[in-house]
């Protein structure tokens, strides 16, 4: 079990968001790892360039020479292939003429490529696995995660992966391999879990192993991934992106490919954001402007949290988000003794036909508790100044029914960034002016019943703005024509009342598309400051004594 010390706390009290969401997705088996170079380098794997390099000065290669009249500005895919044109020439030289562009030769080159390739991926590098893993600095840590999720991926060529799950298996995988490695996501996985997806393909240390028949390692195999991603090649990937919570290390932002899928799954998904450690070295310091600068360029384009870790910062929040060996009340129980927030409650309100429920309907990747939890009853479908006494009491009894379920729910946990369609002091701007008090009293009451010792649970209230013709025309498409464009404006200005609260973020959402209004209110949740500045238990006991006058 986990003994949580001052590390954890100081990188908690930066990230305890992401921290408290990439838990909740663990505990819910939708969290996943992508992996880079820098999880490889620790190995003593070379990255890429060096890689490179390596290959050229092979005797086998021979093409220093070539490396040599490369354009400095041509990207390393684009040497790579020149070295393997330069050396399947020179393997056509030593044969004979009809032999060239047969199957039997070609096959034979690139087996022999790989096997360069193979010998320089790792060389020097100890064949004691444990060792490895033990010197490595944060990859032990991750490794229950890795078991666990549905997919891994890295894009690196090396098998370093599977070789820690096959040395470190446990409990019912003690018998087989424990992972299933594959390049290819549109085939059904043999597995639920651990699987290792290599979408550059991979080329394992053991030469007895099959290669994959994938190998991106040239400019012609770059461009035809590349080229493939338009033509749907990583649906697999984009699927996983847009069902699971991801924690991207080791990786940059310059791959293309990367890139690419990262703004689809965007643009697809636009509130479902995932995580990337921006890597600091042992003892960089960041100055803050360029963190914000980097922070919401990743966010914006990629959908991407930035965090900024080091490697002991990686290790720490792997520790943190492995719920199995941190659970949630040893967790809870530590940030509170310091603290540190981790939970986090979002009120999301407006008037009928905003566009609230199709914004928060974006963010299944958090705890979203919806406007009503049960099937609504019919008189709930009728304008409410048209309903009789005994039909608003039926309304008003489960309306606060409602309130008092997701109330309990929130107080029930005490970790999670909640997402609430609508909040407890809603119902009063359906409310006379004379019957505030009253209604506010009956909804004290309704959640927080007797002497509970409990209270409305406070939170960040976004108060959502629109046009009222635009918002009219919506409610005819849902069949509530009495609803006008006055009306809705009138109830626009009257949520804003009753909340009366100086926290209350108000957002128009005149002229934007649903994702527009989606990263608006992502921003809120992810990016600004996290500050309870809604106490809706005191705002409610406020128009309980005053009526109108509190608002």
């Amino acid at each position: 079990m986990l003994k949580l010390n001052d590390k954890h706390k100081s990188v908690l009290e930066c990230y305890s968001r992401p921290i408290v969401h990439m838990r909740k997705q663990v505990s819910m088996n939708r969290f996943g790892l992508i992996f880079g170079a820098g999880l490889s380098k620790s190995f003593g794997i070379p990255n890429w360039d060096e890689l490179v390099e390596k290959l050229a000065n092979d005797p086998q290669v021979d093409g220093k020479a070539i490396l040599d009249m490369v354009p400095p500005r041509a990207g390393l895919p684009y040497r790579t292939e020149m070295l393997f044109e330069h050396f399947k020439q020179s393997i056509y030289k030593s044969s004979l003429p009809e032999e060239h562009h047969t199957r039997e030769l070609d096959y034979r080159i690139g087996a022999d490529w790989r096997e360069i390739v193979r010998k320089h991926l790792y060389n020097g590098v100890t064949e004691d696995i444990g060792q490895l893993l033990d010197n490595h600095p944060y990859l032990k840590n991750y490794l229950p995660l890795i078991h666990k999720s549905h997919m891994t991926v890295t894009y690196n060529f090396d098998d370093y992966i599977e070789q820690s799950l096959l040395y470190s298996r446990q409990g019912p995988d003690k018998d087989t391999r424990g992972f299933e490695s594959v390049t290819n996501t549109w085939t059904q996985f043999r597995r639920t879990t651990a699987v290792i997806y290599h979408p550059n393909g991979v080329v394992p240390k053991n030469p007895l192993e099959t290669p994959s028949d994938r190998f991106v390692f040239s400019e012609a195999s770059y461009a035809e991934q590349l080229m493939g991603i338009f033509a749907g090649d990583q649906a697999g990937l984009l699927n996983h992106l847009s069902k699971h919570t991801c924690l991207l290390i080791g990786l940059s932002l310059e791959d293309e490919t990367l890139r690419n899928v990262l703004m689809q799954s965007a643009r697809s998904c636009p509130g479902n954001f995932h995580y990337y450690v921006h890597y600091l070295k042992h003892g960089e310091i960041l100055e803050e402007e360029k963190k914000i600068a980097i922070t919401l360029a990743n966010f914006k384009v990629y959908n991407l949290v930035t965090l900024f870790l080091n490697d002991e910062g990686i290790r720490l929040l792997g520790e943190m988000i492995n719920v199995d060996n941190c659970p949630s009340n040893r967790f809870c129980d530590f940030a509170d003794v310091h603290s540190i927030p981790v939970k986090f409650r979002y009120y999301v309100t407006g008037p009928l036909g905003v566009g609230k429920s199709t914004a928060i309907n974006q963010f299944r990747n958090l705890v979203v508790l919806d406007e009503w939890l049960e099937q609504r009853p019919a008189v709930l479908a009728k304008n409410w100044e048209l309903l009789t006494g005994k039909e608003k009491q039926e309304a008003d009894e489960w309306i606060a029914g409602q309130f008092r379920l997701k109330n309990d729910k929130l107080r029930d946990n005490r970790e999670g960034i909640f997402l609430l369609d609508r909040g407890p002091i809603d119902p009063l701007s359906f409310t006379p002016d004379d019957e505030l008090s009253q209604k506010a009293e009956f909804l004290l009451s309704a959640l927080c019943p007797g002497n509970a010792k409990w209270e409305v649970e406070d939170g960040r209230v976004i108060l959502l703005q629109g046009d009222g013709y635009e918002l009219a025309l919506r409610m005819i498409v849902s069949l509530r024509k009495d609803y006008t464009a006055e009306k809705l404006e009138k109830m626009e200005v009257r949520l804003g009342k009753v909340y009366g609260c100086e926290g209350v973020i108000t957002f128009d959402t005149r002229g934007l598309s649903p994702s527009d209004v989606t990263r608006r209110i992502a921003e809120t949740i992810h990016l600004e400051k996290y500050i309870p500045t809604c106490a809706l238990h005191k705002r409610l006991q406020e128009i309980k004594k005053e009526g109108i006058n509190a608002i």
